[in-house]
């Protein structure tokens, strides 16, 4: 027959045992967890800020370029040039972290956009055009490149986003499914020991 001192060993021992299994559970699943926060921060969060910088850098410039065809050269040029250098800053950031399917295709192709961009804004610019062929120039090759830009962007922005908020909803379920896990453990550990501590005889106290 077991005795008592037995019992206790074996029963502690078995909850011991369900104790490590379930911190280690634990920490594992934390692991992943940890892991999927830092790739979402690492990666999508950065294209995210560095489109939303594309867009309003190109923004701006077309108000720079509004400013010029209006007279104010200074003040336009100024604005142009500055957040020409924040476009391309943004999109080389962008074009140094692609990460999901079809990204570094619109990324090149909005790279291939901004380089048309800024050789049509070069005529648009020009002091010496007359300012109706510069305004023209302006409605029929700059503002639709504009447009298709800021679109492009938009989409890589969205994609980003999308990626973050499926990142999000597996963490979650990942979560939910460790605590499942964890209660599933419990429930076992607590069945292991009302089976260590009980005999058919009556318990710890049978002898």
């Amino acid at each position: 027959m077991v005795g008592l001192r037995q019992k206790l060993s074996l029963g502690f021992g078995g909850l011991l045992l369900i104790i490590l299994i379930i911190g280690i559970q634990s920490i594992i699943h934390l692991t992943k967890l940890g892991e999927s926060i830092d790739i979402i921060l690492r990666e999508n969060y950065r294209s995210v800020i560095a489109c939303q910088q594309m867009k309003e850098a190109l923004e701006r410039m077309d108000s720079g370029i509004l400013f010029e065809l209006l007279g104010y050269t200074q003040k336009g040029g100024e604005l142009i040039h500055k957040n020409e250098l924040v476009f391309e800053m943004a999109l080389q950031v962008e074009l140094n972290n692609i990460t999901l399917p079809g990204e570094g295709e619109k990324a090149f192709h909005l790279q291939n956009l901004f380089s048309r961009y800024k050789t049509a804004l070069k005529s648009v610019e020009d002091s010496r055009i007359p300012i109706t062929v510069r305004c023209n120039a302006y409605f029929t090759e700059l503002f639709p490149l504009f447009l298709q830009i800021k679109d492009t962007a938009g989409e890589i922005l969205r994609m980003n986003q999308q990626n973050m908020s499926d990142a999000n909803d597996l963490a979650r379920n990942s979560a939910a499914a460790a605590r499942k896990q964890m209660y599933i453990l419990l429930f076992a550990g607590t069945i292991v020991a009302i089976g260590l501590f009980s005999s058919p005889a009556g318990g710890f106290f049978a002898h």
